[in-house]
């Protein structure tokens, strides 16, 4: 059975990316415990797969130390993170030339951080229900804590576009899952 646990936006210290410029490497751990969590489960929404979605965290948290001095102090940090993410992504299907097919899922997505088996399946059929972006802004608002305001931002997408595909998607799992969500 699907256990609901509380919501909790990932609160980012705009200032530990300035202790990572000084040199900080508690502060760079600090960073990573906060956001890894849900920029894995970004990258697993995108990829599809639990070991590409690993190796492009790896490279997502390279790129953030090698590029801490470019984040500018403007709200969200982790906006800001979860673009470089996606470029990443986007980078590696540009050069394996596939076209990424968000409608086939793979038979096993090896969720390596959820120990419970009943979670895992209910994941997997939300992954399948769901379309890529729909996945994208439930994961952004319910995993990464953003608003909708920031997410319609960081996919340049009209807010009011955002909030109808989010509860369109709430909506659609809580018919196929009822309560248990």
């Amino acid at each position: 059975m699907w256990e609901s646990t509380p919501k909790r936006k990932v609160y980012i210290d705009e200032r530990l990316f300035e202790r990572i410029l000084g040199g900080e490497q508690d502060a760079f751990r600090e960073l990573y415990e906060i956001t890894y969590k849900p920029l894995y489960a970004f990258l697993l929404s995108h990829t599809l797969n639990s070991e590409d979605a690993q190796d492009l965290l790896q490279d997502t948290y390279i790129q953030i130390y090698k590029n801490c001095h470019l984040y500018r102090k403007q709200g969200n940090p982790m906006a800001w993170m979860m673009k470089i993410a996606k470029n990443l992504f986007l980078m590696k299907c540009r050069k394996e030339r596939e076209a990424v097919n968000y409608d086939e899922i793979e038979n096993e997505l090896g969720f390596t951080d959820i120990s419970n088996t009943d979670n895992r399946i209910v994941l997997e059929k939300m992954f399948q229900l769901l379309s890529q972006e729909d996945r994208d802004l439930i994961i952004l608002h319910d995993v990464g804590g953003m608003k909708h305001r920031e997410i319609a931002k960081l996919l340049d997408m009209p807010l009011g576009t955002v909030t109808a595909r989010y509860n369109r998607g709430i909506r659609k799992l809580q018919k196929e899952f009822g309560e248990r969500l």
